[in-house]
């Protein structure tokens, strides 16, 4: 770990002490904020973290990346530290758009005493706890709030006991009780009895901190996250959403400049990612959290006589004083004088445990949320898909998050559930609801762990299940007789399977989550296929075209290949809806529809190539790209290509070739509207002009 420079740990002291540092006055508008934010960032602790052996399963060791640290000052008694890195630290698909990441928690100084709500992960370990223990007494910290703990970060929470004084233990905990079973069985037992006091919490209870610090706790569990819980300061109206409204995106700036032009694609990506398998559980998140911005316009409905007058008032309050961009704990001070606050919970800002502190974006990131949501639950009346899994190390949980959102790419509802915190009916409850499902499981000691086994045995003794398809995977460490056993066990019993198993050893790569994703994308057009067959689909098949459709369908592209890499993983398709669309910087857009295997690898900030395809020389390439392909199996088969320097390939037998880096996207229905630009290129035959995809109609390709 390098050294923490001379300057940074005086100026953390000044920290501990507001009246000595003239940093530490407070901010009047988020512009200020934000400036105010920066000076602290001149004074971040910069360090290289530690390297941390995984666990004995996995004995790869994480790589040495460059990591910073900042302190930001949100009110006069309450702080924030950003572990930042501007790396993608993980292979997990929440991670795809690789824009680096932050991991924050919250310091709040109460009366006689100091709180910390989250720890980071092990990533950030050592740097974190030394500017803790420089921005506070470590003797006053009293109360630990954990939203969320995972094994990767009870390293933190050890290191952190461990700085605190004796005298001043134990350290009391205040969590959920799938939290509080997790601390139980994963800390040493010495270190529990010493150190820490854990205090399990319900919905409604609070912790009161003195200086108007009454901490709400308020349970918001998701099956990825089972120990979920937001914490509420009514003091500051700051919102402690853990995993909630969180980004994997780090940026010059601490809170939400930019508003959804900056920060939109990634609340989606994470919420995609993330939330949108456990759309039911998210809605039910959702309706405990009744989130209003501070000076939001107020709402008339129900009201009459005095209540309408009240309305009115706060509706010219709000219009005044909104634009004034105050301080949070200035606004908190004036938003509790002119709102109704009864049944809702007003918010100066969200604080979650990744990305921006929201505060400019808290009405629009809420209001997407629920209707990302809603769009979610209605996609369940299309088909439902049960990904069914539990996880030792978190590595099969990121192989059943990229296999949902395969799923939801191709536009069918998906339920996740880990069996590790819910009983077999829920499970044959799942499967019996659902038009398919896929089983995950580690290994452990050479076989499946007892959840697993339990779930599987509930779903073999259904004898509807083995009318659905389905599909096993896993992750192992050196040896992976679980999914063997799963596999053969379905097989057995005469399960039908949409995709081969999936094996991965140790961590997985983007190959084995490219793999993930098409394989999701399989199961859900297997489901698709078999609603077709229906005699009312069958009937509208015949149906003719409209005379919209036929005439959309007269719009016609240059025939190419897009081809792409993402690490060990690539993929490529066949593209007619190609277009140029600006000269300065030269430019150029492609539809990609949602479920393409390819579309995970053109995010914002990827890379492609661009084969262009001449008239009489494209209909072996076509034919190639076009024929049914098993998941991660290469696409261009025995076609002669080149890797390009952006690590594309290059078809020698197009006509031209592009080098193209996606700027952005736009959502357009059942497709993404890449806007790219090109970087390099080149015309490899002169001769021949650009073959073209005529349609008869403009209803499918």
């Amino acid at each position: 770990m390098a050294a923490v420079s001379s300057q940074a740990l005086q100026n953390a002291r000044l920290l501990s002490c507001p009246q000595a540092s003239p940093l530490l006055s407070r901010p009047r508008s988020v512009e200020a904020q934000q400036q105010h934010s920066r000076k602290l960032s001149r004074v971040c602790v910069r360090a290289t973290k530690a390297v941390v052996s995984a666990p004995a399963q996995e004995p790869a060791p994480l790589e040495s990346k460059k990591t910073y640290l900042r302190l930001v000052q949100l009110t006069d008694d309450t702080f924030s530290l950003r572990d930042q890195s501007l790396e993608r630290l993980k292979f997990e698909v929440e991670y795809g758009l690789k824009a680096g990441t932050t991991d924050n928690s919250y310091i709040i100084k109460g009366q006689s005493c100091t709180a910390l709500i989250d720890v980071p992960d092990q990533t950030f370990t050592k740097g974190h706890v030394d500017a803790l223990a420089q921005a506070i007494s470590m003797e006053s910290l009293k109360y630990l709030v954990l939203g969320h703990i995972s094994p990767k970060r009870l390293q933190t929470l050890i290191a952190i006991g461990d700085a605190i004084p004796e005298n001043a233990l134990p350290l009391q905990v205040y969590c959920s009780n799938p939290a509080a079973v997790q601390l139980t069985s994963s800390l040493p037992e010495e270190y529990k009895a010493k150190v820490l006091s854990i205090n399990v919490v319900k919905s409604g209870e609070t912790l009161d901190l003195g200086n108007g610090h009454e901490l709400q706790f308020i349970l918001t569990p998701t099956p990825r996250w089972p120990d979920g819980m937001c914490t509420y300061d009514p003091s500051s109206q700051l919102l402690f959403t853990q995993k909630l409204f969180s980004a994997h995106i780090c940026t010059d700036t601490d809170f939400d400049v930019g508003g959804w032009e900056v920060f939109g694609e990634h609340w989606r990506f994470f919420y995609e990612c993330m939330l949108g398998p456990v759309s039911k559980q998210a809605d039910a998140a959702l309706r405990k959290l009744p989130i209003v911005a501070q000076f939001s316009p107020p709402s008339y409905a129900g009201k009459a006589g005095v209540d309408v007058i009240k309305a009115d008032i706060q509706y010219v309050l709000s219009g005044l004083l909104s634009p004034l961009n105050l301080s949070i704990g200035a606004s908190a001070v004036l938003a509790k004088t002119t709102t109704d606050s009864n049944k809702e919970l007003v918010v100066s800002a969200m604080c979650p445990l990744h990305g921006p502190i929201v505060r400019s974006s808290v009405t629009e990131l809420v209001r997407e949320y629920r209707a990302w949501t809603q769009e979610k639950i209605k996609q369940i009346d299309d088909g439902l898909i049960a990904v069914i899994y539990a996880s030792a190390y978190g590595n099969t949980a990121a192989l059943a998050q990229a296999i949902s959102r395969g799923i939801s790419r191709a536009g069918l509802g998906v339920e996740s559930l880990n069996t590790e915190d819910c009983g077999i009916e829920e499970v044959s409850a799942l499967v019996r609801r659902s038009n398919a499902f896929v089983i995950g499981s580690p290994t452990l000691a050479g076989h499946m762990p007892t959840p697993i086994q339990n779930a599987l045995g509930a779903i073999l003794s259904d004898t509807t299940a083995r009318t659905k398809p389905c599909g096993v995977f896993g992750s192992f460490g050196w040896s992976g007789e679980a999914v063997d056993e799963m596999e053969q066990k379905l097989k057995d019993a005469g399960f039908s399977f949409a995709f081969p198993a999936i094996r991965c050893k140790f961590k997985p790569t983007e190959a084995t989550l490219q793999t993930c994703e098409e394989s999701g994308t399989d199961i859900a057009q297997t489901v698709k296929r078999a609603k077709l067959k229906t005699k009312e689909s069958v009937a509208q098949q015949y149906v003719l075209a409209s005379s919209v459709e036929q005439a959309a369908g007269r719009v016609v592209g240059a025939l190419c290949v897009l081809s792409a890499r993402n690490g060990d993983a690539e993929s490529a398709m066949l593209a007619s809806w190609v277009s140029q669309a600006s000269f300065l910087p030269p430019g150029l857009t492609v539809a990609v529809a949602k479920e393409r295997a390819v579309e995970s690898l053109v995010l914002p900030g990827a890379s492609f190539v661009l084969n262009v395809l001449g008239q009489g020389k494209s209909s072996a390439i076509s034919r190639q790209l076009l024929k049914p392909f098993k998941p991660g199996e290469p696409r261009f088969g025995a076609l002669e290509t080149k890797e390009a320097s952006n690590g594309g390939k290059i078809l020698t037998d197009a006509i031209a070739w592009l080098e193209c880096t996606v700027q952005s996207r736009m959502e357009a229905g059942d497709h993404w509207l890449l806007y790219a630009v090109v970087e390099n290129g080149e015309l490899q035959d002169a001769k021949s002009l650009t073959a073209v995809h005529h349609r008869k109609t403009g209803s499918r390709y």
